[in-house]
């Protein structure tokens, strides 16, 4: 068996300065979506590339579970297994929202088997919580942000981290959005804190601390 640590905190030397990279598709799966099980089992994920293994990881993520199992049948690209889900667990970590928003950390072991698969074991270390992951706002646009932030207010919220769509506008707006609408609702001398994931300019979850 072999096993990789790969620590969120090697993102930053690895980001890439352009966004021609950074802006691929990422398919959303539900919980119980046939697509990526393997048969009628619900405990092992199913994979037959890199994009295959993404989504598996973005599947355990938005799970919050630490730890699932992928078999990985023969590549479509003739990569190994093991470097597959280095690829793999590198972008999830620090090229997809969620990944970067949720991850600290990302370990895998690779099982050969003998078998017409690769068992791959992976292992997650997180810096939210399930309530947190559970609790991302998802807005087609920008455009809704006041209103999401006014409801935050409202009902005391400490935090609000927001997954939007589309987003034409620099990170810059944001913030200047962001200070524009504290200053509109009046709320408290100490500037909410805006934080982009991945901390690039194709970032797709924005989180505003609204309270230390």
């Amino acid at each position: 068996m072999k096993k990789r640590i790969l620590p969120l905190l090697l993102c930053g030397a690895l980001l890439l300065s352009g966004c021609g990279l950074l802006r691929r598709e990422y398919t959303r799966t539900e919980p119980h979506s046939a697509t990526y099980y393997e048969g009628d089992r619900r405990d092992v994920l199913r994979a037959e590339g890199r994009q295959d293994l993404v989504n598996d990881l973005l599947l355990l993520v938005s799970a919050h579970d630490e730890s699932g199992t992928v078999w990985l049948y023969d590549s479509e690209d003739g990569a190994d297994a093991s470097q597959l889900a280095q690829v793999a667990c590198d972008e999830v970590l620090q090229e997809t929202p969620l990944g970067a928003y949720a991850l600290e950390y990302l370990t895998y072991t690779v099982d050969e088997g003998g078998r017409g698969y690769t068992q791959l074991r992976f292992t997650a270390g997180y810096r939210r919580t399930a309530q947190q992951i559970k609790s991302i706002v998802h807005a087609t646009n920008a455009a809704a942000l006041r209103d999401l932030l006014q409801a935050a207010v409202e009902n005391g919220g400490k935090e609000l981290a927001v997954q939007v769509g589309s987003f034409d506008g620099s990170r810059q707006s944001v913030l200047d959005s962001v200070a524009a609408f504290q200053q509109e609702l009046g709320h408290g001398n100490q500037s909410w804190q805006v934080q982009f994931y991945p901390d690039t300019n194709a970032w797709g979850i924005m989180e505003i601390i609204l309270k230390e």
